[in-house]
């Protein structure tokens, strides 16, 4: 069990104190004493449900309890195991939602492990690698640029940048010297280090970052809050319904001079027939399965994606993908591979040779530790060494685009991207570049001053005494999956930090749209970032604060953004963005606001991500109108009959549990679950509440006329219905007639669910006809074997006194119905959208 924050900071007070050598760290029996003394930096840290949160919440949600309760009520009342069938369904939902979540569970956890963030420490005067769990009090880390700190600490050597922007919400990099406290939760984005740890656990900031992360960069998912909704406001009014009709018959029993255990008598016939009508409307008005069936196909997709090597971080993040209509990418990782390589050296100055370029470039990657690619593919051309020492050093920053360092009696020497490194301006020079970045390659400058760095700044005025040319590996697969962006309606804006030309040419490449329309955002202040973001598809020389200016500034536009990034410096971007995917080779601070994690790093991963995404919404917004179509027409047959019995208390609710069998599990239960399986890849449009109710309202409608029909006829034409006259076996082949006729109906809202056909959806339609079908004749059979009882003993029908009639009279009013539905679905719909004002989501 953890220990609360003041239980552990007690512990820290009255803790072994160790005198560690910085060099040796902690030994073994040093870290054994730490963790008997409950000293390690274990949080809680809770990714996924634990599985009695996954039995609870598929048992007791608020939909199952009021299923549970009304069968407790049919139990009470003893009716018949036919009555029970709706059970069938729930426990099929919750066994395949238990099971799912339960697959998607051990998927996840067994997925997770791969990215769990590690530590570097010091022990037995070795450096190791364990789990950040696994540190403990007064351990010596290492640190360096990337790396999320763990714990807070005390500095113990070097001078590094972090970025405490996850604490503080400044994103500006603040110095850190021997001796200061640096945060667990922030990132060292300059710079290497050793630190001791002083607090771990609930003491420092992790939990905190845990949480303020969390809430920052998570999604509120539409699907969510819908169907929470629908259920919501579905079950108030089941029980409403079911509360204002057993008043109604306890009035009217006690206005007949009943007694209570007249009315409520388990052997009053009365009752049982009540209890019979009421659970069939209370269980026809709630959208069982709707809301398992949206956990399911979520966790279905998490698991697709998960078999692809893609981590969900969060079961409704996958709701996000279906969304995205813009992807911000990094040309690095997505477009290029990440890797470099040094075409050529231009050295500038008389008699200028490659060999002191090479030294100068040796020693800045030597005092400075740099690792980045740009980086490596400088130290495998020239090596990193120096035999001088280091007055000032300034590693690499994505903001400052250079790398310097200052040497005694030498001056200080620095190399990065031309414009940023203070030198006098050069035309020919500048040509050079121009040039080199034209035909995609990437060009640094190497300069050298004779004065020092002062205050953390290089001196101006700087000598060019070269140039680097390095060329960027575009990746095999960038332009097939570029392509596919493109014919799927997302658009593409390529965001880098590098020269806008250099990029422009790449992306050209790749058959990124409207390439050609580049910018550099170097000086720009935030407001001319933001009018710039829809006027240009590449933008260079971007800052991480541009980037997130960026991507706010499309989210205003109404677009839904998705962000690809790996590094520290896209924190600040991926935390705005709609879905944010970090690269698992990236930092371990991307991986962690991120949304999703590649943990193959591979961009091509990509358009299967947002496939998956639109697949999943499309397919459960397709499925839920079945859902809706039958609570519709029971919230209105409910209501209808209920003013009918307030004023004749011999007339109920007609329909039982029973009778709708075939239609809640052939065409909803069954045929959702199928539906929600196929494949669709179809851009989303429109609100998740509006578009199902948009398509199960005329469904629903066409549900209760079809249904209302044989009613109606009873009262007028009596003949057409039954063979006889008597009004109770009237009545019952009414209902009969009616049960046949909304299953028949339900088939046509299933057959217009299912167009386009495919050989899927023909082979399933076809399949659930023929169910249903034989389901309705087995039921006859039954009947005629038992002596042609007053109801068959499967769907509790009255076969009895049927005319030939109503066979005429159905086959004519479900062709008109079904046309006149079909006709509501296709073309009203875009009229109701056009006189509402509803607009299709960009």
């Amino acid at each position: 069990m953890m220990k609360t924050t003041k239980k552990i900071n007690e512990l820290i007070s009255s803790s072994s104190s160790f005198n560690v050598d910085f060099d040796k760290g902690l030994s073994d029996e040093q870290v054994k004493i730490r963790q008997k003394e409950g000293l390690s930096n274990k949080t809680k840290k809770q990714v996924t449900k634990t599985y009695p949160q996954i039995i609870f919440d598929n048992l007791f949600n608020f939909l199952n309890l009021i299923l549970f309760f009304v069968c407790v009520i049919m139990v009470l009342a003893k009716l018949s195991v036919s009555h029970y069938f709706f059970l069938l369904i729930l426990f099929a939902n919750i066994l395949i939602g238990l099971i799912q979540d339960i697959h998607a569970r051990r998927m996840v956890d067994k997925l997770r492990v791969m990215v769990d963030p590690r530590a570097k420490v010091i022990r037995n005067g070795k450096q190791i690698e364990i789990g950040t769990r696994e540190v403990v009090l007064s351990d010596i880390i290492s640190l360096s640029s990337g790396d999320q700190i763990c714990a807070d600490s005390i500095l113990a050597d070097g001078e590094i940048y972090v970025d405490e922007s996850l604490l503080t919400g400044e994103s500006r990099p603040v110095k850190k010297s021997k001796g200061d406290t640096i945060y667990s939760g922030t990132f060292l984005i300059k710079g290497s280090c050793l630190a001791q740890v002083e607090k771990v656990g609930s003491a420092n900031y992790a939990e905190t970052l845990r949480s303020k992360a969390a809430g920052f960069s998570r999604p509120k998912s539409e699907i969510k809050h819908s169907v929470n909704v629908i259920v919501a406001v579905c079950g108030i009014l089941a029980l409403c319904f079911g509360f204002v009709y057993f008043l109604t018959y306890m009035l009217n029993g006690f206005k007949n001079g009943d007694s209570f255990l007249g009315v409520f008598g388990t052997m009053n016939p009365n009752l049982q027939s009540l209890i019979e009508s009421v659970s069939g409307s209370m269980v026809a008005m709630l959208p069982t399965g709707m809301f398992l069936l949206t956990s399911l196909t979520l966790a279905v997709g998490v698991i697709v994606l998960a078999k692809k090597r893609i981590l969900v971080q969060q079961l409704y993040c996958i709701e996000m993908l279906a969304r995205v209509d813009l992807l911000c990418l990094d040309k690095t990782g997505t477009l290029t591979d990440g890797t470099m390589e040094l075409i050529e050296t231009i050295p500038f100055g008389k008699n200028r040779q490659n060999s002191e370029i090479a030294y100068v470039v040796s020693s800045i990657l030597f005092h400075t530790k740099d690792s980045n690619p740009t980086a490596n593919a400088l130290k495998k051309a020239f090596g990193f060494s120096s035999t001088e020492q280091a007055l000032e050093i300034i590693p690499f920053d994505s903001s400052l685009k250079y790398s310097a360092v200052s040497i005694h009696e030498e001056g200080t020497y620095i190399f990065g991207a031309y414009g940023f490194v203070p030198t006098k301006e050069n035309e020919y020079i500048k040509t050079i570049i121009s040039n080199k970045a034209r035909e995609g390659y990437r060009c640094l400058v190497v300069a050298r001053n004779k004065k020092y760095i002062e205050d953390g700044k290089v001196p101006n005025n700087c000598e060019i005494i070269g140039i680097l040319v390095l060329s960027d590996h575009i990746k095999d697969d960038a332009k097939e999956n570029i392509e596919w962006f493109k014919n799927s309606g997302v658009e593409i804006r390529v965001i880098s930090g590098d020269d806008p030309i250099t990029v422009s040419e790449i992306a050209k490449r790749v058959g990124v749209p409207n390439a050609d329309k580049y910018i550099s955002l170097e000086g720009k202040t935030d407001e001319e970032t933001a009018k710039l973001a829809n006027m240009y598809s590449v933008f260079g020389r971007v800052n991480p604060e541009q980037k997130a200016i960026l991507v706010a500034s499309y989210k205003k536009n109404g677009h839904k953004v998705a962000m690809t990034g790996d590094g520290v410096n896209d924190i600040l971007a991926l935390k705005v963005a709609d879905c944010s995917i970090a690269m698992a080779s990236g930092s371990e601070a991307a991986r962690n606001v991120s949304h999703l994690v590649t943990l193959d790093s591979d961009f091509s991963k990509l358009p299967d991500v947002v496939a998956q995404g639109r697949r999943v919404i499309n397919n459960l917004q397709r499925t839920c109108s079945l859902f809706l179509t039958k609570t519709a027409f029971a919230t209105v047959f409910s209501f209808a009959f209920l003013i009918v019995m307030i004023c004749n208390s011999s007339i109920k609710y007609p329909f039982s549990t029973s009778n709708m069998l075939v239609w809640e599990f052939a065409t909803i239960g069954v045929a959702s679950f199928f539906l929600a399986l196929q494949p669709s890849n179809e851009k989303l449009k429109g609100a998740f509440l509006q578009n199902i109710l948009i398509k199960a309202i005329p469904a629903g409608l066409c549900e209760i006329i079809s249904s209302a029909v044989p009613f109606v006829l009873v009262l007028l034409a009596p003949s057409i219905i039954s063979t006889t006259s008597d009004s109770s076996s009237c009545w019952e082949a009414a209902k009969t007639c009616s049960v046949l006729m909304f299953t028949l109906m339900s088939y046509f809202v299933l057959f217009r669910v299912c167009v386009p056909f495919n050989k899927y959806r023909v082979i399933l339609f076809s399949g659930l006809f023929v169910v249903g079908a034989m389901i309705f004749c087995f039921d006859f059979l039954l009947w005629n074997l038992n002596g042609r009882l007053s109801s068959s003993p499967l769907l509790a029908l009255s076969w009895n006194n049927i005319a030939y009639g109503f066979w005429v009279v159905a086959i004519f009013t479900c062709a008109l119905i079904g046309a006149i539905y079909i006709l509501l679905d296709s073309k009203l719909v875009k009229f109701i959208k056009k006189i509402g004002g509803i607009k299709d989501e960009a």
